[in-house]
């Protein structure tokens, strides 16, 4: 494994200086009183306006300029097609400062279409999130989603394809401030469906207020889509090819209009193709069993299996949606959007197995197949309400309803050959059913005013889940198949949500900002299935609060805390077994809990800009992924959750951009951790193993680009993993060297890109089991990341246009823990 091709690339962009500012802090609106997304902002020196520098507001109209020094300002803000303003003069001492809101003026004559080119840098750190710019970079081309948060500063993703953020393993993932209804294997398979092209950005929030719901310890991954910015009609459309193993193509549409009353949007993209994966998993595992010999006892067995396995991708998704404005504080709004996903998934795998005393010596074969039939289609419809006015009073409404619909039927084919493969001594074959139905309900309500010289928020949530998950097993004899009730099951889910929340934010004096905020959760659930009943009724507290002082105009200090709580997915309390072969399985384990967490971060700010960020986590009944042996069998193993560990994380992150040249910038961001677990491995056959562990981890990312002649631009990209621990399972350090070029054509509104992803081969992972009680394994594996994308994008119609309203629904918590299927 080559695992220091980043070094020379980081110690490069290290090197480069960085320069910091404090900001002064405002909103833009429309004359009809709506947030002016994306307007214009400048600030001039009031003594002979001299423009100073500029900044673009964000999707809510808010916009933050940093760099200037004390003096006297005023600014202008303009948003083409809407109108333009320019502010009253004020003093500004330094620190963060906020200024008083610009309404627009419509103006007439306006030019019809006007381009402004902008790139963003590809992270940006703000005072609570971290965000990685996927627009526009092209060594994002023909990468999903999974794919991109491999880069993303301080997030890793494991051998089964589970995130982690700065080595806490519960993240909470939304898609436009709205959770994702998927967790495990189902996400990952969202996620690789999710292409780059679709994407604007992706949010990283280590510690939200008490607004958003409590789930979540390594915090939230918000996955911001693409949105059109112009009045009248306009769209974009998209195609792209990818070579790896196979070929694969895509496409995409949008299409918006807006008018004076109303704004419509609508966007679809589909992909399809086959995408491969490799795993190599060696075991030497103990068996309880009459050896050869004749001796009773324990002996150690060997079991050496190669598998290789593809998932038919032919992802459909849709989004559409409609804003009426009633009055310029009135909004209502319905969104839908949906997809479905009928692609199956394959393995072939073959297994030697031999005695640990003469491994050399295969005695005999496991070959087996796995075909699974994969359907899974969701829907959701959003209704939303918001009013807003000009003295700081907002109220929005969300209900909402998901439906989602996750089919599955597998064969699954097991036989023991001979050492030479020349006959068959044994086989086991094996059919299921798996049909899980899951509806959720939520209703929210959050309303903010200016209080006591701050803003106070307050707001409710109810939410109903409801799921139904079937596992009918069979077992085949002379090509009949006769239905198992032993292992058979069905499990009815229900569970009801109710939570409440204050959050307070008010400034004391120009040095001294305070947020502090409190949500309360109350969860009700039942589970049923044919051995196992599991109920749980509590409520708890989860405070949050943060402080940011100013000690002089350019130096500060930000602090966070919040406590956060982590709910089993509704698919990991299923006992259920979805097997790779007939010794290697997974299964859920309805006897989770809940686990808790409390996180403080402190980040010393130079301008504004933290400088580093320092972090502590405390988690309690971790939720550990392991390797067991099966009790029935002890020739099998199985990957299960248990509530395992006592889990202490110490973070340190750091993040520059690399101003090198006019044309030569980038960006490096650098995450250490050092983890402290303690957890309990005990078994009848091996009681009182504890292990107390400590391990030191980083990983990197860094990105450099390059504007070259006729119009070229370059990009070279690369993120690093080192040694750590995926569960049980100790991980071996990895990477990615990735390198682009993107050419606009059209007059611009075309745009052309070609990446080659992983040049050196050295992202694929490698692994060791250390805790499992008679169970050793080395494991290793690769996916489809060396791969050639072309891409083609084409805007066409009105440029400058407002985008449409994002929303953040009430579809968060439950639709993060949603799972099935393979």
């Amino acid at each position: 494994m080559k695992s220091t091709f980043l070094l020379p690339l980081l110690a490069l962009c290290l090197s480069a200086s960085v320069a910091y500012a404090q900001k002064i802090n405002g909103t833009v609106k429309e004359p009809n009183g709506q947030p002016a997304s994306y307007a214009t902002v400048t600030l001039y020196k009031s003594a002979d306006s001299t423009l100073v520098k500029g900044a673009f507001a964000g999707d809510d109209g808010a916009f933050e300029i940093s760099g200037a020094s004390a003096g006297k300002y005023f600014l202008k803000a303009n948003l083409i097609g809407t109108g333009e303003v320019s502010g009253l003069a004020f003093e500004y001492a330094g620190g963060d400062q906020t200024v008083e809101a610009l309404t627009l003026k419509t103006i007439e004559n306006q030019l019809v279409e006007v381009s402004v080119v902008a790139r963003r840098p590809p992270v940006e750190v703000k005072a609570d999130k971290t965000v990685l710019n996927v627009e526009g970079t092209v060594n994002s081309t023909g990468l999903n989603a999974l794919e991109l948060l491999r880069k993303a500063p301080g997030v890793t993703v494991d051998n089964n394809d589970k995130l982690n953020v700065r080595g806490k393993n519960a993240v909470k993932v939304m898609i436009d401030g709205r959770d994702v209804p998927v967790s495990g294997k189902d996400l990952a398979a969202l996620l690789k469906a999710t292409q780059a092209s679709d994407i604007a950005n992706i949010e990283i929030i280590s510690n939200p207020s008490a607004k958003y719901d409590a789930s979540g310890n390594a915090g939230i991954i918000n996955i911001r889509l693409k949105k059109n910015k112009a009045l009248g009609t306009n769209g974009n459309v998209g195609l792209e090819g990818i070579s790896g193993e196979t070929f694969k193509y895509g496409g995409n549409i949008s299409l918006n209009h807006r008018a004076e009353k109303f704004n419509a949007f609508g966007n679809f993209n589909g992909h399809h193709g086959d995408w491969h994966n490799h795993q190599n998993f060696r075991r030497e595992q103990l068996l309880d069993n009459e050896r050869a010999d004749g001796i009773v006892g324990e002996d150690w067995r060997v079991f050496d299996q190669k598998n290789a396995e593809y998932s038919e991708s032919r992802y459909m998704g849709y989004r559409a949606g409609v804003d009426f404005f009633l009055h310029s504080k009135h909004t209502v709004g319905v969104l839908v959007n949906g997809s479905a996903n009928p692609g199956d998934w394959h393995s072939s795998s073959v297994a030697k197995i031999s005695d640990l005393h003469t491994a050399d010596r295969v005695d005999s074969l496991l070959v087996a197949t796995n075909d699974a039939a994969n359907n899974r289609k969701d829907l959701n419809i959003n209704l939303n309400y918001r009013f807003a006015d000009t003295s700081g009073h907002s109220f929005n409404i969300d209900l909402d309803r998901g439906a989602y619909r996750i089919r599955g039927a597998s064969y699954q084919p097991n036989y023991y050959r001979s050492a030479d493969n020349s006959e068959t001594l044994r086989e086991a074959i094996y059919r299921n059913n798996t049909p899980t139905d899951i509806n959720i309900m939520t209703a929210k309500a959050d309303y903010e005013q200016r209080l006591w010289k701050g803003v106070l928020g307050l707001g409710v949530k109810i939410s109903d889940v409801e799921t139904s998950n079937t596992f009918d097993f069979f077992k085949v004899t002379n090509g009949v198949p006769v239905k198992s009730e032993e292992q058979s099951n069905t499990v009815d889910y229900t569970e009801r949500t109710n939570a409440a929340y204050l959050n307070y934010n008010r400034g004391f004096g120009k040095k001294l900002n305070v947020q502090a905020g409190l949500r309360m959760e109350n969860t009700d659930y039942e589970g049923i299935g044919k051995d196992t009943t599991f109920t749980n009724n509590y409520t708890e507290l989860f405070p949050s609060a943060a402080l940011t002082y100013t000690f002089t105009p350019k130096v500060g200090l930000n602090v966070t805390y919040s406590r956060r709580i982590d709910r089993p997915s509704y698919q990991d309390l299923n006992p259920f077994e979805n097997k790779l072969d007939e010794l290697t399985y997974q299964k859920g384990n309805p006897m989770l809990r809940p686990q808790f967490t409390n996180s403080f971060e402190i980040s010393p700010t130079y301008g504004g800009y933290p400088i580093m960020t320092l972090g502590y986590s405390h988690t309690k009944d971790v939720f550990t992924q392991i390797l067991k042996r099966d009790v029935r069998d002890t020739r099998a193993t199985y990957i299960t959750q248990e509530n395992l560990a006592d889990q202490k994380n110490y973070t340190l992150t750091v993040n520059a951009p690399t101003p090198i040249a006019k044309w030569w910038d980038g960006f490096v961001s650098l995450t250490g951790f050092r983890s402290h677990f303690r957890a309990d491995f005990s078994t009848p056959e091996t009681p009182n193993f504890m292990v107390d562990q400590s391990y030191n981890a980083f990983n990197a990312y860094a990105e450099q680009n390059f504007k070259l002649p006729l119009g070229l631009g370059l990009q070279i990209s690369g993120w690093y993993n080192s040694r750590a621990f995926w569960g049980t399972l100790r991980s071996a350090a990895q990477g990615s060297l990735d390198v682009g070029l993107q050419k606009k054509i059209l007059k611009d509104k075309g745009e052309i890109r070609l990446r080659v992803g992983d040049v050196l081969g050295t992202a694929g992972w490698r692994g060791e089991n250390l805790f499992s009680p008679g169970l050793r394994m080395n494991a290793s594996g690769n996916w489809e990341s060396q791969t050639v994308t072309l891409n083609f994008s084409y805007r066409f119609g009105s440029n400058d246009v407002k985008a449409a309203r994002q929303r953040k629904t009430g579809l968060e918590d439950e639709k993060n823990r949603v799972k099935g299927g393979k």
